[in-house]
């Protein structure tokens, strides 16, 4: 194996279509792993930091594509080059691209145009945002690392001009029927969600569309914005552009708790809203929200069945009676010294949320970011008793695509797991969006059979418990990707936290024997 190189002098390409990229590298035969991005320091850092190193890399800037990868020779580094231009050249097909030489030029020659997409690295955002904020672009700002005085500065000019800037880290937003970046397709509906978790928002919006509802905009605000250090600026801005937007019903927000001094401001701006609100501030009392005059939900499946309450519709989910009688049966299948679940994650929320589920039913859940810093892994690779682990952290995505785009970064884990004795559970979730993988599911599915078989060939059984987030719209197709999942012996449950919750008591009654 070598690591071989090609830098491509003066092109650009901005951080969602090296995403895309960097997955159609690392898919390729005889690549062991590889990066494509824009040579400036970042990402050579990124690129040094995970053992790809090369003299050529100095030779790079910040205006250069550069292609990197260790792999088996040079004929394969040269093919997998070729499927990554390949892939830049099917999605410039698929639309008619214009360049100018400045945000201000284009808006001259498309005056229509009032909303920019801004996915240069991070240390680039503050000056892109603010040239579109200033050619009176509302802004969607995908790039992440952004320093939150910075952002806060950002969204203090959006107020000023009366533009949104949805982000920095912004990866769902749904504007007047269009799925931005990383965001699912949903139906029209009445429902406008603005949100500081983008697989919150997702979740929602994806079972209103389920439900036979839909939403109207979703506003995805970037985790940070509630914390202190940046306001809640673009919550509350939300707030207003979803009550005078004649399409919005109904109002959601989705956040984790709101910081100290951010939450008395958004709980005042619900009491004078003049529509209808259901607030799932995470980790809130129920009294306060409620004393707001906002509808008070406990979780993101709790925010989308009181939403749809308010609409007449009664979705029903799987009770947890139903749950404790699917875990009875599984568990008269398990070997002796099986007693432990593997929960493995393509995100934060939903790691969270799993966690929370399961605390209370098993006790301690280690992680690579656990709910109590006691409960941390010494090494993300090495799983300790009922552990959760968090596949979209920095750790495995330094330089790399979300695991929702990029299922490699995940799939070892699958067999990894499943080779430990004391396993019984393995728990899954797949998150479908349009510059993901066309197949996330049948991804792994390989995989999952041959850990299965070994099981069995070793007298245990394994369950395999997963959730799918999307929709029937998605490319991938929700029901699809389930019934894929469902003809391999997997546990599909319709929700991340119900997944959760059967895991947990699988373990429960094992325990309790």
């Amino acid at each position: 194996m070598s690591v071989f190189v090609k830098i491509e002098k003066g092109r650009y390409i901005d951080s969602l279509e090296t995403l895309y990229a960097s997955s159609v590298l690392v898919e390729q035969d005889g690549i062991v792993a590889g990066y494509v991005g824009v040579g400036n320091d970042p990402f050579k850092d990124t690129v040094t930091s995970s053992g790809l190193n090369s003299p050529d890399l100095k030779e790079a800037t910040g205006n250069d594509l550069v292609i990197i990868a260790e792999a088996a020779d040079k004929a394969a580094f040269d093919a997998a080059v070729a499927a990554v231009y390949a892939s830049f050249e099917v999605e410039a097909s698929a639309q008619v691209e214009e360049s100018f030489v400045s945000t201000k030029a284009a808006v001259q020659k498309h005056p229509e145009i009032n909303l920019c997409s801004v996915s240069v690295p991070g240390e680039y955002a503050y000056t892109e945002v603010k040239k579109a904020l200033n050619a009176g672009l509302h802004c969607v700002v995908f790039s992440n690392n952004v320093p939150l005085n910075q952002e806060r500065e950002m969204k203090l000019l959006a107020r000023e001009k009366g533009l949104l800037c949805m982000g920095p880290d912004c990866g769902v937003a749904n504007i007047n029927g269009a799925a931005l970046v990383l965001s699912s397709i949903n139906n029209r509906g009445p429902f406008g969600i603005v949100g500081a978790s983008g697989t919150g928002i997702q979740h929602v919006a994806a079972i209103m569309h389920e439900a036979g509802s839909g939403v109207s905009q979703t506003i995805g605000t970037g985790g940070n914005d509630c914390k202190d250090a940046v306001g809640g600026i673009m919550m509350l801005m939300g707030i207003d552009a979803m009550e005078a937007d004649p399409e919005t019903k109904y109002i959601a927000l989705i956040s984790r708790k709101p910081g100290d001094t951010v939450l008395p401001k958004l709980l005042e701006r619900i009491k004078t809203c003049k529509k209808p609100v259901v607030a799932l501030f995470m980790g809130c009392d129920r009294e306060v929200v409620e004393a707001s005059g906002a509808i008070y939900a406990s979780s993101l499946d709790d925010c989308a069945i009181q939403c749809l309450k308010l609409i007449g519709i009664d979705y029903p989910l799987a009770t947890e009676e139903e749950l404790v009688k699917i875990a009875s049966e599984e568990v008269k299948k398990y070997a002796p010294e099986q007693k432990y679940l593997r929960g493995l994650y393509t995100g934060g929320t939903y790691m969270d949320e799993a966690a929370n589920a399961m605390i209370p039913r098993i006790g301690a859940i280690w992680s690579n970011c656990p709910i109590q810093p006691e409960w941390k892994l010494e090494d993300s690779y090495v799983s300790k008793d009922n552990s959760c682990v968090d596949y979209g952290e920095e750790e495995f995505t330094l330089g790399r695509p979300h695991p929702a785009i990029d299922p490699s970064i995940r799939k070892p884990a699958i067999l990894r797991e499943a080779m430990d004795p004391e396993v019984a559970v393995i728990v899954l979730d797949f998150i479908l969006t349009p510059p993901g993988h066309m197949d996330p599911t049948g991804y792994v599915l390989d995989d999952v059979k041959m850990a299965q078989q070994v099981a069995e060939a070793e007298g245990r059984h394994l369950t395999f418990i997963a959730s799918v987030l999307g929709t029937t719209a998605d490319l991938q197709d929700k029901n699809k990707q389930e019934r894929q999942l469902r003809e391999a012996g997997v546990i599909v449950c319709q929700t991340n936290y119900r997944a959760a919750v059967l895991a947990s008591e699988i373990i429960r009654q094992i325990k309790e024997g």
